[in-house]
């Protein structure tokens, strides 16, 4: 007799967050989480999907404490340039990053078009140029304390200005070339208020800007893998293993034997290393995976932007009530096993209010739509037209699709812009498709689409936004951290009619300023 379950299906975006009483303001909230050894300034992870993970993605993504997970269905040699990549941006807490040809502004500019400047590219430190080129001071935005001042106010009147001896707050400490890596360092850390450093050059008695250096406040460029769960995969493992923080199976049920096998062989192998399973979405594979070894589950069937596997194949869970009983089973474990287990929410976790209703229960949430709308993501971009382009300024598209379309085929064997010719004519194309649980070409279902998303910016300036917002939304329910919101936060769910309510409405909007 079928078994019907009595619980039902329902979406994080049904859900408000009601307040408590605060304790810290916004801006002393801390969004830092861990996995493993691994520490991350966001509670991030991307989606494991070839629309969103390249090179640009990894560097960018690592250098602002986010995990970067490269998707399993890649060409070896694809995995390879983003591993090198990441690894040439890594950084590691109290090292000197030096920055050449920062983006700048000049003395004719306004503090209107500097906050533009920093919204599109997410620095804050902004040099100011005068009509020779020469430095003539630095502009420092601080997202928490803006600027109150009307936009078109010179930017003179609130640049810092440089000083090798500074009087005042209002001079900026600078440094003359030649300098050593080591000075610079010696500097840093004999003021903790300190965080950049200009470095000029006098040219004919001007100071011309050499470089800015930056003292890095976190471990940066943590990066995972996913691994297939047919074929070779030990020979996976063994190759990737040494060169990644994380590895992680990646299916769309993980719920079979040989994941299993998988996860107890990649323990042995590499102990240390976190190991992740997903997705599933029952507490009672939860435990299941736990019992065996696995430091982190991924939770989440059915609800992604660009799947199709609850619609065509029924199979699947609304993302809220995953992560209600996934978060009970975590918590449950801990208590009767004394080992935590983290979980990680994949799907449908697009905008800044489902990622905060998703962290009253997940440690992490990975996201694929999310990362998918930056500059820095691998696919195309296009114009208004819809016509593939290139130039920043004119970006208002990016392509996105399932690892259960065809297109996941192709990438595979072409690469990312579809360009290469396949290296090898008997090549396997399982990897594209494995995640479906299919074994071949012939028996595998269409379970993604195709398609664009808006462009939304770079990824540094919108991440830093939404951070805001989540503080805030956390500050407001009266928690301190992500641990004590997970504790403390209140949901309730809200009607139709309620979530309509608390959009914009009875007027006509002329400036919607996120």
């Amino acid at each position: 007799m079928v078994e019907i379950s009595d619980k039902f299906s329902e979406s994080l975006s049904e859900y408000l967050i009601l307040t408590g009483w605060i304790e810290v303001p916004p801006e002393e909230i801390s969004l830092k989480t861990t996995l493993g050894p691994i520490s991350l300034q966001y509670p991030f992870m991307t989606a494991r999907m070839q629309s969103v993970v390249g090179t640009d993605m990894a560097m960018t993504a690592g250098r602002n404490g986010i995990l970067t997970m490269i998707p399993r269905s890649l060409r070896d040699k694809d995995k390879q340039a983003i591993i090198d990549a990441n690894n040439n941006a890594c950084l590691k807490k109290g090292d000197v990053e030096l920055l050449s040809n920062p983006e700048s502004i000049d003395l004719n500019h306004t503090v209107g078009d500097a906050v533009k400047l920093v919204e599109r590219t997410g620095y804050s430190v902004i040099p100011v140029m005068d009509r020779f080129s020469k430095l003539d001071g630095i502009y420092i935005h601080d997202p928490n304390h803006p600027l109150i001042v009307p936009p078109d106010t010179d930017i003179a009147k609130f640049m810092h200005k440089l000083s090798e001896k500074p009087k005042n707050k209002n001079e900026i400490f600078c440094l003359k070339e030649p300098v050593r890596e080591d000075e610079i360092k010696e500097i840093f850390n004999k003021s903790s208020d300190m965080r950049f450093i200009p470095i000029i050059e006098i040219i004919n008695g001007e100071n011309i800007l050499k470089e800015i250096a930056f003292l890095n406040d976190f471990d940066t460029n943590y990066m995972g893998i996913a691994i297939g769960t047919r074929g070779n995969w030990k020979e996976e493992i063994e190759k990737w293993g040494p060169q990644v923080d994380t590895l992680t199976i990646d299916s769309s049920n993980a719920c079979f034997d040989n994941a299993l096998e998988i996860l107890k062989y990649a323990k042995k192998k590499f102990p240390e290393k976190p190991f992740g399973i997903g997705n599933i979405i029952r507490g009672v594979h939860f435990e299941k995976f736990a019992d065996e070894g696995a430091d982190y589950i991924i939770g989440g069937m059915g609800v992604g932007s660009i799947c199709k596997t609850g619609s065509e194949r029924g199979n699947g869970r609304g993302q809220f009530t995953v992560a209600k009983e996934l978060a009970e089973a975590r918590d449950k474990y801990y208590e009767n096993k004394k080992r935590y287990v983290s979980l990680v929410l994949d799907g449908s976790i697009g905008n800044v209010k489902d990622i905060t209703v998703a962290l009253a229960f997940a440690d992490l949430v990975m996201m694929g739509n999310y990362f998918n709308r930056f500059y820095e993501a691998a696919a195309r971009k296009f114009d208004s037209n819809r016509n593939p382009i290139t130039e920043e300024a004119n970006i208002k598209f990016v392509e996105s699709w399932g690892e259960g379309h065809p297109r996941a085929r192709l990438v595979y064997m072409h690469g990312i812009n579809l360009q290469d010719s396949p290296e090898d004519s008997q090549l396997d194309l399982s990897p594209s498709f494995e995640r479906y649980a299919h074994s071949t070409l012939s028996g595998a279902t269409v379970e993604g689409v195709v398609g664009l998303v808006d462009y939304a910016g770079r990824l540094k300036p919108n991440v830093e936004r939404d951070a805001r917002y989540i503080r805030t939304t956390i500050s407001n329910s009266g928690a301190h951290d992500l641990e004590s919101f997970r504790k403390k936060v209140v949901l309730e769910k809200a009607s139709g009619r309620t979530l309509e309510d608390m959009l914009p409405h009875n007027i006509k909007i002329t400036e919607d300023k996120k």
